[in-house]
């Protein structure tokens, strides 16, 4: 795969294994995240490129995706991979929650869609693929902010995908239900009990298996296939990743 990749939220979960992914393929890569150390490990282990980047940071992701660029000597598909999760539930959500939330996951793939888009409109078989989450696609309880901004991203994604056909790049939304180390934090909040309930649950609505998936088995490869011209039809669509989750 002869593909130059910027990859956002490169040093764990979901972006950790599409960089390993897209590596193997044999895509060049430069991968960005805000924790530098793991991140710089796990492209150096892959071959490919690091940049810090906060990805609410305007300035920053146009002058970093800029640097990531001239690297690859251009760019022909960016992966946006990073988020936060934040629950509570719905009625406790307080203005600077929301607003944070809704910065890193929301704001965040807008700027880095727009920062790249004059790099990809140079390329003719350009591509970007933004992660948002199966809670976009169905209620999420206790985590109201999250799904909001996961809503907001498949919105963003599906419009792009419309405006910037003109350019011959195709932007495609990504729902995930994988298990990250997020996902990891998330259950051991949980007492016994109350693991054994939401591992209940997952088995009743995930037909396959019961639980979700594994990043690189199961997700990474779906984005590598998205980033190739196997994909070039490809647009605007919501892809679910997650075992049949919300059927």
């Amino acid at each position: 795969m002869d593909k130059k990749v910027i990859v956002v939220g490169g040093a764990s979960g979901v972006g950790a294994a599409c960089v390993r992914s897209l590596a193997e393929a044999g895509a060049s890569i430069v991968s960005l995240d805000r924790s530098e150390e793991l991140g710089r490990s796990v492209a150096e282990q892959a071959g490919q490129h690091f940049l810090t980047c906060d990805v609410t940071n305007r300035d920053q992701v146009f002058a970093v995706i800029d640097e990531a660029a001239g690297l690859l000597g251009g760019v022909d598909s960016l992966v946006h991979a990073a988020g936060i999760l934040v629950q509570g539930p719905a009625e406790d959500i307080d203005d600077e929650t929301w607003a944070h939330i809704m910065d890193i996951n929301a704001r965040g793939p807008m700027l880095t869609n727009q920062a790249v888009l004059p790099h990809l409109k140079k390329g003719d078989r350009s591509s970007i693929a933004n992660f948002a989450s199966s809670s976009a696609l169905t209620a999420y309880p206790n985590g109201a902010a999250y799904a909001a901004s996961k809503g907001a991203v498949t919105a963003w994604t599906r419009t792009i995908a419309v405006e910037w056909a003109r350019f011959g790049i195709r932007a495609n939304v990504i729902h995930p239900s994988a298990r990250t180390a997020m996902f990891e934090q998330h259950l051991a909040k949980m007492n016994e009990e109350e693991l054994a309930a939401y591992k209940k649950v997952l088995w009743q609505k995930i037909p396959l298996g019961g639980e979700f998936g594994d990043p690189d088995r199961d997700i990474a490869p779906v984005i590598t296939f998205l980033v190739s011209d196997g994909a070039r039809f490809m647009t605007g669509q919501n892809i679910a990743v997650n075992g049949g989750y919300y059927i």
